[in-house]
C-alpha cells in the first residue's frame, strides 16, 4: 500500500534530518580542526560576510 504524506508532514520530516545533518557536519568540522591542531598544520578559515 502507498503511503501519501502531506505537505506539512513532508517539511516537518525534512527539517528533522536537516538538524541531524547539521549537528554532523558540525562534529566533523570541529574534528578536522582537532586534528590540524594536533598536526601543527594552518587551516584557511572562511570569511563571514
Amino acid at each position: 500500500m502507498i503511503k501519501v504524506k502531506s505537505v506539512l508532514q513532508q517539511l516537518i520530516e525534512e527539517r528533522k534530518k536537516n538538524a541531524v545533518l547539521s549537528v554532523r557536519i558540525e562534529k566533523l568540522m570541529s574534528d578536522v580542526d582537532y586534528v590540524a591542531m594536533m598536526c601543527d598544520i594552518s587551516l584557511e578559515e572562511e570569511e563571514d560576510e
